[in-house]
């Protein structure tokens, strides 16, 4: 019985600290993840699995082939392949409005932006409707190069059929410019200021397969 009490004190110690790293997002899935490991009888296991229902999302060279439109602004936490939607916190919230004001003044729309992954490795980006042509390699980022120059590493995220594109929020708006966009100053300095608020917040294009 004591065995018992120390495994399940310190499955609930271990899950803690790994739920606060992920800011207690998508807790449901925390939640189901335990329950599956403490079936399987194993502290260890039960973290592994936790860990794995959020790193199981990165898209795969696989997955993303195709064209994908973009839809909305997108706001993530980044921990490494550790991916989660920081839903409630004030900062992402104000980084989400700042995206949004910011494409609305560049004129990104779903008419005019779009990424075409192709299987052989290119791609064709069209943003604001500045097209360009490249190629493309995922490793542990999306790797975007065009004339053998590589404009952006980025975070891909694959969820309920969108993609999620994202960067750093120090490097959203550099990364905007090399994919076409216009330069912002005043959103370029909010947005740095506000990335120091929070540890590995990153932002970018949310994105649907076109059908």
């Amino acid at each position: 019985m004591m065995m018992k009490s120390i495994r399940y004190a310190l499955l609930l110690l271990a899950v803690s600290a790994f739920s606060t790293s992920v800011m207690g997002q998508n807790v449901k899935e925390v939640i189901d993840s335990v329950k599956a490991g403490v079936k399987a009888g194993s502290v260890k296991e039960a973290v592994s699995t936790v860990k794995g229902a959020f790193a199981e999302k990165v898209a795969t060279a696989e997955t993303i082939i195709g064209t994908w439109v973009y839809k909305e602004p997108a706001v993530l936490v980044t921990s490494g392949r550790i991916i989660v939607k920081a839903i409630g916190n004030a900062s992402a919230g104000k980084l989400e409005d700042l995206l949004t004001n910011y494409f609305e003044k560049a004129n990104i729309t779903a008419e005019n932006t779009y990424f075409t992954f192709n299987k052989d490795g290119t791609f064709i980006r069209c943003v604001a409707g500045h097209k360009a042509e490249g190629h493309w390699m995922l490793g542990d980022k999306l790797l975007l190069g065009i004339h053998n120059v590589q404009t952006a590493a980025v975070t891909q995220h694959l969820e309920d059929g969108e993609l999620t594109l994202v960067v750093s929020a120090g490097k959203i708006m550099s990364a905007m410019v090399s994919l076409g966009a216009i330069h912002d100053t005043t959103t370029n300095n909010a947005i740095v200021k506000l990335s120091k608020k929070l540890k590995g917040i990153e932002g970018g294009f949310c994105l649907e397969k076109k059908k």
